[in-house]
């Protein structure tokens, strides 16, 4: 009785910083998924707060208008409640879309979200996870402009990267798709934004100089009388980026303007205007050629005004400007020629002129990268280890996560190698302590049906998770199920109850029954898989999954229940759990069966069943292992005396403890010995 109170007791100690963690956590009535699409009046309120009156849910896509008084005291548009199951495609999380509820306000901006019901894996051992205030609260006051790309414009759940992305994208899609039916909202892919936003990072960083230097910019001087001229600089401005940056906002705008409203073509031609002489300029005597075509002068409609120089990169360098714009009949991809011929000469003077790489581009609509990402181009291009240290799949590498991962990985591996109980032990509790109850960072059959539903690349954005996966897929093909023995919280939760529980309490379980039920966890593997195959959103795992009631602390009395039960069994029938219900173990065992360095067997496990008594799993029966069943725990291993391979017991010792009737011949002995 002493032992059973101190196995309990440690059981509390060990569980006790969670249940206060839990304990503490305080009611979060408003934010509670409701888990029903059954709407409440007074949910429409939480997401749309400004308006005092809801119509009827109509149109296409359907919605709930909100109203509220103006100053008028008329009622007033406030904005819009939707269904992002009305307003499809949805994006979809680790299991299936996320059903919620969105307010926006006639200016394109989200109110408030509320989550209304999600089928996610980890609902079954976190509860409802997505219940988080602060999550959901980064929503309010969003435009739809934004991109929501979680870990950059929105803090995700942690270690639910695929329901932050649902939730994130799921509702920026509706509300875009809403805001396009009845807002006029007009959507600009990203790819143009970026483009956008690179363009103008690149006009911006340079200075005057530095276009003249890369003929962006190019002068014509025009010798006057009396020692004065006149210094023509033109550049391309045929885009807002370009225009706004040279000649200021409000110059661009109102050139801009009178070019579209005199016919003319979309090439805007900035042509700045100073020297001694710049009040001699007449834009009559200006002409335009391309190629060898004969000189055009330029239509006085296709010159209009663009300021007096005094906003923009133009400052200082110029008295005054206008803006050519050109017929459509020049090519903007070839050079062409801008004429200019002064009342004192009988001739032209000419410069030639090529819009330059950023304008054309800007012209055509093609790409504009950054340095950043021409960077992640050439990083593209280079070989896989390149790509992995620069840019891999899971963004920012959490190092912290990495290295204390690391370190329980090489225990576990360096314990399994060197058949040391010790150092198997520190793994057990470093795994039970960190990937248990800190992190939650354990397999579960859950990502075996979330890579059937979404792709082994859903583990790509995990890198932690990414390294467990690989660590266990590559040990299970090689050895077996390692995993099982030292890697497994749950496996170390019944490794520290077998500790402490009385041998006496042991129960054998009687063969017959110990190799039929042992296919149960089978047969929960197939039924939990096949439903993902077949497409269901009914969860199962979570009933035969108890290590996420325990480590997530479930709200679920039934999985707790459950929980108890295979905690009674396991201080009753060691590993128990392991034997008989875990599916992921199933997965694994099956994995295991092309493992080619398996348990030596030597010629005495032929009659002694030391190792068959010790096995946790019942996997041996004398010189037979069953190997979907091993877990690789050591045990049997560690009898053997590795220098030798074989037993530690002689054949004499051997043959003594047997039944009379069991035991060998002494002439027989010799041919056991150790090979």
């Amino acid at each position: 009785m002493l032992r059973l109170g101190f196995m309990w007791a440690a059981l509390i100690l060990l569980f006790a910083p969670t249940l206060a963690l839990h304990a503490q956590t305080p009611a979060l009535d408003a934010v509670r998924t409701p888990f029903t699409n059954t709407l409440q009046e007074d949910w429409f309120n939480q997401v749309l707060p400004d308006a005092t009156r809801f119509s009827e849910k109509s149109g296409e896509p359907p919605v709930l208008r909100g109203y509220r008084a103006g100053a008028d005291g008329s009622e007033e548009l406030v904005g819009f409640v939707f269904l992002s199951a009305d307003v499809p495609p949805e994006e979809k999380g680790f299991a299936a879309p996320v059903d919620m509820l969105i307010g926006m306000n006639t200016d394109g901006v989200l109110t408030g979200i509320k989550v209304l019901n999600y089928t996610e894996s980890y609902r079954y051992s976190l509860g409802d996870f997505v219940a988080d205030p602060a999550f959901q609260a980064q929503f309010q006051n969003k435009a739809i402009e934004d991109e929501f790309r979680v870990m950059r414009d929105i803090d995700g759940l942690a270690g639910a990267t695929m329901t932050s992305f649902a939730i994130s994208q799921g509702a920026r899609g509706a509300a875009r798709r809403v805001a396009s039916a009845y807002l006029g909202y007009e959507e600009v892919d990203q790819q143009t934004l970026a483009s956008i936003a690179n363009a103008k990072a690149e006009i911006e960083s340079l200075r005057w100089e530095d276009m003249l230097a890369k003929d962006m910019i190019k002068v014509l001087t025009v010798p006057l009388p009396m020692d004065q001229e006149i210094i023509l600089s033109a550049m391309f401005i045929g885009h807002p980026v370009i225009g706004q940056y040279m000649i200021g906002a409000a110059d661009y705008e109102r050139a801009d303007r009178d070019s579209r409203a005199r016919l003319g073509g979309d090439g805007l031609i900035l042509l700045a205007v100073g020297g001694s002489g710049a009040t001699q300029f007449r834009a009559n005597m200006l002409s335009i050629a391309q190629g060898d075509g004969t000189p055009q002068r330029l239509d006085p409609n296709h010159f209009v005004t663009a300021g007096s120089a005094d906003d923009g990169e133009i400052t200082g360098h110029a008295n005054y400007a206008g803006a050519i714009v050109l017929e459509d009949t020049i090519d903007l991809a070839q050079p062409f020629s801008i004429l200019y011929k002064p009342r004192s000469s009988p001739e032209n003077l000419a410069m030639e002129y090529s819009i330059y790489p950023l304008g054309q581009a800007l012209i055509n609509g093609d790409p504009i990268l950054s340095e950043a990402d021409l960077e992640r181009e050439r990083i593209a291009q280079s070989n896989i280890f390149v790509r992995l240290w620069f840019a891999p799949p899971w963004g920012v590498t959490p190092w912290a996560e990495v290295l204390v991962l690391s370190i329980i990985l090489a225990l576990v591996l360096t314990a399994f190698l060197r058949k040391d109980a010790r150092i198997r032990w520190v793994a057990l509790c470093a795994t039970l302590l960190y990937l248990g109850f800190y992190k939650g960072g354990f397999l579960s059959v859950a990502h075996i049906t979330g890579a059937i539903h979404q792709g082994p690349s859903i583990f790509l954005g995990n890198l932690p998770m990414l390294m467990i996966i690989v660590f266990t897929v590559i040990t299970t093909i090689i050895w077996g199920r390692v995993f099982c023995s030292s890697l497994c919280p749950f496996g170390a939760v019944q490794d520290v109850i077998a500790r402490f529980t009385p041998k006496a309490w042991r129960l054998k379980m009687p063969q017959a029954i110990h190799d039929n039920a042992l296919y149960v966890k089978y047969a929960i593997l197939a039924l939990i898989v096949g439903a993902a195959i077949s497409g269901s959103s009914i969860s199962l795992f979570q009933y035969f999954e108890p290590f996420g009631t325990l480590f997530f602390f479930s709200s679920s009395a039934l999985l707790w229940t459950i929980l108890i039960l295979i905690l009674i069994a396991s201080a009753v029938v060691e590993r128990f759990y392991c034997r008989y219900v875990c599916p992921l173990g199933a997965a694994l065992g099956i994995v295991s069966l092309v493992s080619p360095l398996r348990i030596k067997r030597v010629s005495q496990c032929t009659v002694c069943k030391v190792c068959e008594h010790a096995c946790p799993t019942g996997a041996i029966r004398k010189e037979k292992i069953d190997f979907k069943e091993c877990v690789r725990c050591d045990i049997c291993e560690s009898k053997l005396i590795q220098k030798a391979g074989s037993c530690r017991h002689s054949m004499l010792e051997i043959t003594r403890r047997q039944k009379p009737s069991q035991r060998i011949p002494s002439r027989e002995i010799d041919s056991y010995s150790p090979a």
